[in-house]
């Protein structure tokens, strides 16, 4: 029995330690009218340096072309909205934050904008959250089938400390 004890207790620690470690990232929580929500996914190319009481990034990506959203005639939609033949990657520059506060540029679709973040340590990552809204790069009227997706985007990256 105690070795049945030890095996499950191990086990579970095992489990519990591989959910909690963060998968590298960018994740944007898309919220509908009337009702529902999607989220985009994609990977980051780039990473956060430590830089003594804080971190910076020069210079992060994501590529519009592989980011999924779990259907493909959205995934469609999506890159086209995003204009990914035009504009391949959405590009986060001059990243800079210490606290749990920073901030950074990010373009979509050829448009920059300044942006304010929250961030935690996360063993090897950083885990970066922040909000966007729509209309500051030039969106609007995104709706299928009556069904629109509402101006505010929440973004969480999650990206590795070099």
């Amino acid at each position: 029995m105690k070795k049945f004890t030890a095996i499950l207790i191990s086990t579970f620690f095992l489990a519990s330690t591989a959910m909690a470690a963060p998968k590298k990232g960018v994740s944007v929580s898309v919220e509908l009218s009337p009702a529902g929500s999607f989220e985009i996914t994609g990977k980051v190319k780039g990473s956060v340096k430590k830089t003594g009481a804080g971190y910076e990034a020069k210079k992060l990506s994501f590529a519009v072309k592989k980011l999924k959203t779990g259907m493909d005639l959205r995934d469609k939609h999506t890159k086209e909205k995003l204009e990914y033949k035009k504009h391949s990657d959405v590009v986060v520059t001059d990243a800079k934050g210490s606290g749990g506060k920073g901030s950074a540029m990010i373009s979509v679709r050829g448009v920059s904008k300044k942006i304010s973040f929250d961030f935690k340590e996360s063993g090897k990552y950083i885990v970066a959250k922040f909000k966007l809204n729509l209309k500051d790069f030039g969106f609007s009227g995104i709706n299928y089938m009556g069904v629109g997706v509402k101006d505010s985007v929440e973004v969480s990256a999650v990206v590795p400390v070099k």
